[in-house]
Formats: C-alpha cells, structure tokens, sequence
C-alpha cells in the first residue's frame, strides 16, 4: 500500500531525496549510513553519572538497509531495525536486531536485496519468496516505531500489518491480533494512560477510506469505526482526549494517478466519540499539512490540538509548532502558531496524553544543521509560552526525545529526556540524558554507544 510509504516524511524527507533517487544519495552517509552487526554488550561506558532512579529499556526503530538498496528514498525505505538501551541500578546494556520481516528473509536467501523502492518498485524474484513470504514489489520493513502494549512489543510500519517482538529483540512474526487486522495500523497508535486502551486507525485506497480501532487494554480490538470520507487521504497521525479522536484531513489525497496535493480541498477536520457513537463532526479551514500531533486535551467545550503544521506535504512553509482550538458549539477553528522554531517530532509526558499538558519537547534547528538533521532539543512551556533549548553544538545531530518518569512521580515532567546524538566528527553516538525541565543546563549524563546508531523515527520507554 503505496499510502504507508508516505507517511512517514516530517521534516526529514525534502524534494531533493525524491529527486536525486538515483544518485549518491545524502540518507545512506553519515549520521544517515546504516549499521550491519546485531550487538549485545553491557556495561555502556557512561560520562557524567545515571541516575539509580531510572529503571527499564529505551527502544528506537528506525530505517537500516541490510543490504545495498536498489534505489532509496528515505525514510520510507530501509529494513527496521530495532535499538534497546536497557538500565538497571547506574549500570547501561545496549542490544540491536533487524526486524527480520518477510521481506529480509527473502532477502537473505538471495544474499542481496531483491525489491524496489518507493520510486522504483520491482516485483521480487519468486525463487526467494516463499508462500508465506512478502510478494509485494515494495516490502513491508517495519521500520517506523515500536510500542508495547497488553505485553506485546510491535515493530510498525503503518502500510501493513505489525511485527511482534521478543524481549531480546528476536522477530517472532506478524501479529495480526487474533486474525481481527486484516489491513495496516496507523505507525502512531496512542495509549490512554487512564484506562491503558490503545487507540488506532488505518487509511486505505477503497471504502471505508479510514477506519477508527480500540484495542482493550488485555489486547483485543474491540472496536471498529469506519469513518465516511470523500477520497483517500493520507492521515499519518492523530490525537485523542478522554471523550473524543482527532483526525486531520490535509489535502494529500490518492487517486489514479497517485499521491496529489490538492489545496483547493482545503484542510477538514473530523472529530469522532471515542465509543464509536454520534455523527462524525466536521470543521474546516485552509490547506495545510500535519505529519506529527504533540498532543489534545478538552475544556469548556474546546479541544485544543499541539501539532507541528508544515506549509505543504512537500515544500511551502517549514514545520512549526501550532494549537488548533475545535469549539465543539460553532463547529468553528482557530489556528495560532506557537513557536517560530523549525521543528518535528514532538513529544509529552506519556501520562498527560490526552489531558492538558504543561510541558512538550521536540527537535529544533540549530545553526548550521545539515540537511534532515537537527541540532537542538527544545522545551516548550505551554503554560507561559516561554521555551527552553539546549544545543548540543557544532556537528551534532539530535533524534526524537523520548520522556522518562522518575519511579513515583507526582507531577507532570518529574523526569528526563533522552535523545540519540550523532557526532559529525566522531562518526559515533551517545545517548544523552537531560534533565526534562531545566533543558538548557549540560547533559546529566551521555552514554557512548558501541556502534553509531543511525538517525531513526520513532519509540518509546519501557519501566521496569
């Protein structure tokens, strides 16, 4: 499903990677390069010191080709490959898998890649795929996030359907949730962090166009909601709050001919009733774009929507942080933009998901920063509008923050963050520990990785 492959863009995906397909390709060099040795190593050499208080595994997935692609556009092609830094009592251990998808096996039984890209999509030799394998001329790579829930860990990628995994990282296989996901899940399905439902959806080329799924917090969906659309848009993510889902509308619409952008539609905003129940509520604006929602909540009969608004699915304005104001009586919108930083990937305290949030971080530019990298973390306060940032200097290139709970927190960011950083210079990386409200002061700690890890996408801490 051509539709999966391009959700995954944000801010690292331009023009120019479509464009020079062909040609030495920026995404397969540097902090980009992919890594091949699947490690297992303890006792992590650490600057700085971690605190005893942080217990249990950071996982971060991401694409890697296993082997010399074809043709390559990144992100949407490259196999998963799936990074844990697991802490226990100030100690650090590190371990990395290929997601070993259909596709890879059939890979390596031929001992080199034998499908397209999303450019250039080529049926596979059949000698390599077996009945069950993956026929499709581009592969299912799983390469976009990974979450756990019910005591399942899911390798995502939101064209097909997920690769659970073990512990250790092994690929035990598709999970299709006792045969009820026939069709792909969205890359960014959310966890209510009060009732440990996971919310999700999945967009598709015939009726319904989009679909609405609740997956119990023992693991079985039960629910399912089609939602009545006019054409298949491309939806990569979404929000939620305690009574209602969000989803954006932007006019990156399919059809014979592909993936168009169509401003004329405008940008629609569907709002559904978390049970499935009641007319879908539907406001309107200008065209714009969202690839990642930060968060929503729900007051005095508004929901209130953080996301970062590009100016287009490709070109246009850069992405930036925005609030979007639903008022539920007028079936009205305001849009107010937030914060004059490039950015993407933004991130909350997971236990403010769906209720208002005071704190949100993400990935900003810093000068100087390449092309698809970023150099800073900031820190926003929506409470007074005010921001943080801390810059981790010249030729160092920062990943998606993930925030960490300190055991028993009582209040919103009592924690830290983590982020990858890439050195230009080194060619290495460290996982970096900050503390998650005073962002600007230096690093509590950094942990040096044995291998570079590449820049990923997304994921997500696991306690203890």
């Amino acid at each position: 499903m051509l539709a999966g492959h391009l959700g995954l863009a944000g801010s690292l995906m331009s023009r120019r990677a479509f464009a020079q397909a062909d040609k030495p390709n920026p995404f397969l060099k540097g902090g980009f390069a992919p890594v091949h040795d699947e490690l297992d190593v303890a006792g992590l050499v650490v600057r700085g010191e971690v605190p005893r208080e942080i217990a249990g595994t950071y996982l971060r997935n991401g694409p890697n080709p296993a082997y010399p692609p074809i043709s390559y556009n990144y992100p949407f092609d490259g196999d998963g490959m799936v990074h844990a830094v697991t802490f226990a009592d100030g100690k650090v251990g590190y371990r990395n898998r290929f997601v070993l998808t259909a596709g890879l096996r059939a890979d390596r039984r031929a001992g080199r890649t034998i499908y397209g890209s999303l450019l250039r999509p080529i049926t596979p030799d059949p000698r390599y795929v077996p009945p069950d394998g993956d026929p499709s001329r581009i592969k299912n790579v799983a390469n976009t996030n990974v979450v756990s829930h019910a005591g399942r860990i899911l390798a995502i990628y939101e064209s097909d359907i997920p690769y659970e995994l073990a512990p250790t990282l092994e690929t035990k296989g598709r999970y299709d949730f006792a045969g009820k996901l026939q069709d792909g899940m969205t890359a960014h399905p959310k966890i209510d962090p009060a009732s440990g439902e996971m919310l999700m959806f999945r967009y598709w080329f015939r009726p319904p166009f989009l679909a609405y799924r609740v997956v119990d917090k023992a693991g079985a969906i039960v629910r399912d909601v089609p939602i009545d659309t006019d054409a298949s848009f491309m939806i990569h993510d979404f929000v939620f709050t305690r009574d209602h889902v969000v989803f954006f509308l932007c006019p990156a619409v399919f059809g014979d001919a592909g993936l168009s952008w169509q401003p004329e539609r405008g940008t629609r905003i569907a709002v559904i009733r978390r049970d499935g129940t009641g007319d879908v509520r539907w406001f309107s604006d200008e065209a714009f774009f969202v690839f990642h929602f930060m968060n929503a909540h729900e007051a005095d009969g508004r929901i209130n929507v953080d996301y970062v608004q590009h100016g287009a699915l490709f070109g246009g304005a850069s992405p930036m942080l925005w609030r979007a104001v639903l008022d539920l009586a007028t079936s009205s919108i305001r849009r107010t933009q937030l914060d004059d930083r490039i950015g993407e990937f933004p991130r909350v305290d997971p236990a403010r998901a769906g209720s208002a949030n005071r704190y949100g971080w993400l990935p900003v530019k810093a000068k100087g920063d390449d092309l698809g990298a970023f150099g800073a973390i900031a820190r926003y306060d929506l409470q007074t509008g005010r921001s943080a940032v801390h810059e981790f200097g010249a030729g160092r290139e920062v990943d998606e923050p993930v925030f960490v709970p300190r055991a028993g927190a009582r209040s919103e960011s009592d924690g830290w963050i983590m982020t990858y950083v890439y050195d230009r210079a080194t060619d290495g990386s460290v996982l970096a520990i900050l503390d998650a409200v005073d962002i600007e002061k230096p690093p509590i700690a950094e942990i040096v990785m044995p291998r570079r890890v590449p820049h990923g996408l997304h994921g997500n801490w696991l306690p203890a």
